[in-house]
């Protein structure tokens, strides 16, 4: 549509028209500047065209609310948009825009701000000012101002951290400079060095960690002294897995090498490979020392091809100083460019940081009430209390764990301190001849200078960092993962026979081909987090889980270190939903190493009853279905293989099949047959977890998250009036543990005011919800509790009549509210890949409902649901009871 068309279009819409102006997916390059003559516009919809500039008259529609601009191609806004003082929602998704203007922060009506998939590196501090704002997305651009640690904590954040950048700013020359490399190669000693101080022929080894300060001019900046926190780490391997906690982005790496030893014993690969796949981003030195008496000979340049980000190569001698300046400079030079070098920072958060830091001086860890304190003396506002004391824990000032009951009563102000003790427990000789068990009476062997409640504290921070787990059976007992043994046979002794003893059940399989050899803490932390699955039977490189006492589902991982690869194997009668919640959890450990490339594959079925030695990669797999291809030949036997069967349950597009099956088994389950049961249950789980996949997202933002499932009822649940708007409605807050869904016992019952507006923003939302929320009722003829979990065992059958009448009360409501086409099998997940327009549509359901929350119930009881952030990543909402099995 070119420009004269837009201008004739402009010319013919009437002044008393509906006030909407839409021309979206018309491949738009520019906008006529007589769109400023249609000052009566509410809105103006122009979506998916190429603009790359909006003219200056876009100010004069001083009446228009909504504006939205999503996936254009604009690079910058004009400073007249600050004339749109009635504007309420601005869409920028996925444009091109580098910066915006500071005018933005007159539009003080604005609610939501949409600025996701942009290359903005930085926010005008005048949108602090924007008060009535409850919705800035932000995912996707290259933000440093404000930084990601405030970003992620959500709008509330984000506005905080601007509005007091616009009072006063400082700029923060700290950062840190991490020191890593094998045990006994001159660490330590070339800090010292660095540090000015003399060469110690005994140097002790470093067990756990060190940090030293130190300090370097600025190679441009006049009078400016840069802050480097050196962190010394020690190189034992046993160790390894406890540092990664500690090694972050966008730092200065040394890496040291023994030149007498040769960098093939110093591991040179090795730790490149930790680095980049820990952070890709960093800058690395590698330093090698001992070079008075050996030449430092090193592959450079073959390094140089394969790790981009090592920036200098250097020989020094720690005991007789030779080379030390030279690295000197190249630390002055690498850390001047460091992301967080020089960084704004609003001066009260930086004089708070400052003040916290000064405290560790004297103080391993504190109260809550005293970081409490602190933040009121440096006259921080009372709401933005929880946002600084996030915000110093993702910088790595304090551990500050304040969503977990168990650790939420300390702060950790000194991590040496704790890398320190928890190595000391790691190379406890009782603990490695025992293969990993820790007892409780043993703490104070281990621990001996630290009071027995802060024992109890290392031990839970232990399991928070996947190191360590409570046995089920005993809490006294823990397991410790970095110390079982390397060897099956000694740790797992029998599990091949009770693995081996369900080979004719269904199994799925995947492989994860990793670009690394298996880096540190995988997989034993996997191993910890999945602990309430396990069987005892692990290793150092590999587990046997099951999904219960019954045992109707068997799990095994294992690591290949040489071959680079982990397999994950599910066997019994309806694998998919224990393989999908236990692969989440191996996802979700590996993304702690974000420069790791994994490549997933899945074996061929077979062919003709005959094994296949073939494998298919995950993603060429997902691109047939997003292509509708159904069938894919195997190149190893020439024959098509269904796609849909080989990812059925593994992948949202296969949801239809997964609800037809469902479907399918529901009319069979009255036979009461064990195996249909089993899959009508998991596939239920399954179904409903996946249902709640879709707004994880959402529920990290402080803004928007809030339970999820509920059901809409009339008041005194009798059935629906033809006009649904003409009767009183209710709101049913519901329990979301997967495959146990159930209304909150007590509360959590709420009245839906104005319900005209509430189905407006959730009515799509509800619509998807109708159709999995029909799972969670009992189905005639099934035992009698068989879903009712332990919420049922208590309400016995009244709870299954309740339950199956507001279940069938919501699919009556989904009927009357439109086309029943929105919630057919394929609609239910169907819009999970039309990234960004989803994620408003999740976003704006949530927030919908989250308002109507805050005003029935401003205390947030909500039934007495809690937030829990399961092992395997995902956001539940769940009753005491539901919660307690995620807290052993």
């Amino acid at each position: 549509m070119d420009e004269k068309e837009v201008v004739n279009l402009i010319e013919q819409t009437p002044e008393n028209g509906s006030g909407i102006f839409e021309l979206s997916y018309r491949d738009l390059v520019s906008l006529p500047s007589e769109i400023g003559s249609l000052k009566h516009l509410i809105k103006i919809i122009l979506i998916g065209n190429r603009l790359m500039y909006l003219p200056e008259q876009i100010g004069n529609l001083t009446a228009l609310k909504i504006l939205n601009l999503n996936y254009n191609d604009l690079t910058s806004l004009p400073a007249e948009i600050g004339k749109l003082m009635n504007l309420e929602e601005l869409h920028l998704y996925n444009n091109k825009l580098c910066s915006l203007p500071v005018e933005l922060g007159k539009l003080t009506n604005l609610k939501e701000l949409r600025l996701s998939g942009n290359q903005l590196r930085s926010l005008p501090a005048e949108l602090g000012k924007l008060t009535k704002l409850k919705a800035l997305s932000l995912e996707g651009n290259p933000l440093e101002s404000p930084p990601q640690e405030v970003v992620k904590q959500g709008t509330q954040a984000v506005l905080a951290y601007l509005r007091e950048l616009g009072k006063e700013e400082r700029r923060e020359w700290v950062s840190k400079l991490l020191v890593v490399g094998e045990g006994g190669v001159g660490k330590t000693s070339l800090l010292k060095r660095l540090l000015g101080e003399g060469f110690n022929p005994d140097q002790k080894t470093t067990h756990g960690l060190q940090i030293r300060t130190l300090t370097q001019p600025h190679p441009r900046e006049a009078n400016v002294e840069m802050c480097l926190n050196a962190w010394d780490f020690g190189g034992q391997y046993i160790l390894h897995a406890t540092h990664q906690f500690f090694l972050t982005k966008r730092s200065l790496f040394i890496l040291v090498w023994n030149a007498r030893h040769g960098w093939q014993h110093g591991k040179i690969y090795y730790w490149l490979d930790v680095i980049h796949a820990r952070a890709p981003e960093s800058t690395i030195l590698i330093v090698a020392t001992h070079t008075e008496d050996w030449p430092a000979d090193l592959p450079y340049e073959e390094i140089l091809s394969k790790y981009p980000q090592v920036c200098g190569r250097f020989s020094v001698s720690n005991e007789r100083g030779t080379g030390i300046d030279v690295v000197k400079e190249a630390i002055q030079r690498e850390a001047a460019e460091l992301p967080l070098m020089g960084e704004r920072c609003p001066a009260v958060w930086l004089n708070l940081a400052e003040e916290v830091r000064e405290l560790r001086k004297t103080k391993a860890y504190i109260y809550p009430n005293e970081l409490s304190e602190v933040i009121r003396e440096n006259d921080v506002r009372e709401e933005d209390k929880g946002i600084l004391s996030t915000w110093l824990h993702d910088l790595g000032d304090i551990l500050y764990f304040k969503d977990n009951p168990e650790l939420s009563d300390i702060i950790i102000l000194n991590p040496e301190w704790v890398a320190s003790n928890i190595s000391h427990m790691l190379e406890d000789a009782e603990i490695e001849k025992g293969l990993g068990i820790f007892r409780k009476e043993h703490m104070e062997a281990v621990w001996p200078n630290i009071e027995p409640p802060v024992r109890d504290v290392f031990l839970r921070l232990m399991e928070q960092f996947d190191l360590s787990f409570r046995t089920l059976e005993d809490k006294d007992i823990s397991i410790v993962v970095e110390r079982l043994s390397l060897n099956a046979s000694e740790s797992a002794k029998g599990y091949e026979e009770i693995w081996d003893a369900r080979k004719g059940d269904n199994e799925i399989k995947m492989k994860f081909y990793l670009n690394t050899s298996l880096p540190p803490g995988i997989p034993t932390w996997f191993i910890a987090r999945s602990h309430r699955f396990t069987t005892y039977k692990h290793w150092r490189y590999g587990a046997l889980f099951a999904d219960g006492k019954e045992r109707k589902h068997l799990a095994l991982v294992r690591a290949y270190d040489h071959e680079r690869y982990l397999m994950l194997m599910v066997r019994g009668p309806a694998p998919h939903n224990f393989f999908v919640l236990l692969r989440d959890g191996l996802e979700v450990t590996l993304k702690r190493y974000p420069g790791l490339n994994v490549e997933r594959k899945i074996p061929c079925p077979g062919h003709r009853g005959k094994d296949c030695d073939h494998e298919f990669a995950f993603d060429q797999l997902e691109k047939a279905l997003e292509k509708k291809k159904m069938l894919i030949e195997c190149p190893e036997a020439l024959d098509d293989v269904s796609v849909a069967k080989m990812l059925f349950g593994l992948h949202w597009r296969t949801e239809s099949n997964v609800i037809t099956r469902i479907d399918e088994l529901e009319e069979k389950v009255i036979t009461g047959q064990e195996n249909i049961l089993t899959e009508f249950g998991e596939l239920k789980e399954l179904t409903q977890r996946e249902f709640l996949r879709l707004f994880n997202a959402q529920q990290r933002l402080v803004e928007s998250h809030c339970p999820n499932v509920f059901a809409v009822l009339p008041k005194e649940e009798r059935g629906w009036l033809k006009n649904i708007f003409g009767q009183k409605m209710v709101m049913q807050l519901y329990c979301q543990a997967p495959g146990e869904w159930h209304p909150t016992v007590e509360g959590g019952r709420y009245e839906i005011k104005q319900p005209a507006e509430f189905f407006k923003d959730t009515e799509p939302y509800i619509l998807k919800l109708a159709k999995v929320i029909k799972y969670a009722a009992p189905v005639a003829g099934a035992a009698a509790g068989l879903y009712a979990g332990p919420i049922g065992a208590v309400m016995g059958a009244e709870f299954g009549k309740k339950l199956a009448g507001q279940v069938k009360l919501m699919e009556e409501l989904a009927k009357k509210l439109g086309d029943e086409r929105e919630i057919t099998a394929g609609g239910l997940l169907g819009d999970i890949g039309k990234v960004g327009r989803v994620e408003e549509a999740e976003g704006a359901a949530l927030r919908a409902l989250r308002k109507l929350l805050d005003e029935v119930d401003p205390k947030q009881n909500w039934g007495g649901l809690k937030k829990i952030l399961t092992p395997e990543g995902h956001y539940l909402w769940l009753c005491s009871e539901h919660a307690e099995e995620y807290r052993r």
